[in-house]
Parts: C-alpha cells; sequence; structure tokens
C-alpha cells in the first residue's frame, strides 16, 4: 500500500490567501479575492486556475498555466456534493459526516483524500495516497469555497435583519 502524505494549510487574517505546507516548507498557495469563487493555486511548479460559472447550476472549470481546460467541478444543488471530471480520471467529493467537519474526495478505485479544516488554527489538514498536484489543488480549492458558502449562508440572517 502507498504511504499516505499529509499536508497542513493555513490562511490568512481575510481568507483571501491559503498556504499549504508539507512537514512544515511552504509548498503551494491559493489566492482569490475575497467573496469570489474563482481561485488560483501554485505548487511546486504547478499552476491552476478555478473558474466558477453558472449560478443555478454552478460548475467550476479548471485550466493549466497554459490556459487549457483540463477538467471541472459539478456540484450538487446544495453544494455539499461534487463530481469532478478530468480528462482521465472522475473522483467524488463530500462531507464524511453530517456536521461537514470533515471532506473527502474519492476516486472510481475507493482511494480517498481527505480534508480536515480546523477552525481553530485558521487552516487544516489534507491526508492523501494519492500523490498529485491537481488534486491537492482541488482540495484546497473545494475547502475555499465550502467556507466561502458557509460564510455567505451564515451572513443572511444578519442582512435580514440589517434591510428589515
Amino acid at each position: 500500500m502507498e504511504k499516505k502524505s499529509i499536508y497542513n494549510w493555513k490562511n490568512n487574517l481575510f481568507g483571501t490567501k491559503s498556504t499549504l505546507y508539507r512537514n512544515e516548507a511552504v509548498i503551494g498557495s491559493l489566492e482569490s479575492i475575497n467573496w469570489n469563487l474563482d481561485a488560483h493555486v501554485s505548487i511546486h511548479n504547478d499552476q491552476f486556475r478555478f473558474k466558477n460559472k453558472g449560478f443555478f447550476n454552478p460548475y467550476t472549470e479548471i485550466r493549466n498555466q497554459h490556459n487549457e481546460l483540463i477538467g471541472d467541478i459539478e456540484y450538487d444543488t446544495w453544494t455539499t456534493k461534487a463530481t469532478i471530471s478530468l480528462i482521465d480520471k472522475k473522483y467524488t467529493w463530500r462531507s464524511k459526516n453530517m456536521w461537514m467537519t470533515s471532506w473527502q474526495i474519492e476516486n472510481e478505485q475507493g482511494e480517498i483524500v481527505e480534508i480536515k479544516p480546523s477552525s481553530l488554527n485558521n487552516g487544516g489538514k489534507i491526508e492523501s495516497f494519492e500523490h498529485s498536484e491537481l488534486i491537492l489543488s482541488i482540495s484546497l480549492y473545494l475547502q475555499k469555497r465550502i467556507t466561502l458558502m458557509v460564510s455567505m449562508v451564515a451572513l443572511i440572517p444578519l442582512f435580514t435583519v440589517l434591510l428589515g
């Protein structure tokens, strides 16, 4: 059995940048504009762009550093599950529990990447048997996306009170 790799990420104060570490060495980052679902991820020498499309049937394009479309992510209605389609593989992303405190990406062979956010240290951990910069990038992006979506939903009552 292949060895599991463990990565950690830490977000900046405003959540616009996440820095990815392996054994405390910086190996990459995710950058986005506040309240925007688009992002740019760099890991080692690989760079990927995530461009959100659609509103009622949302999906995200994944492009490489040459702006070539290399995959997409299609979300279910509540954005708590998604299908990741790459050129040669398919994956499923979903919450591991009803509290949405742990997430997983599973390939067709059942191999799992676990994403475990931690609100205490404003970051989290990724445990993966798949050694791929693209899958790491997707893991970081999906974590950023779900954090942003949950934050937006949490603010709805506040805006209702302020505007009401």
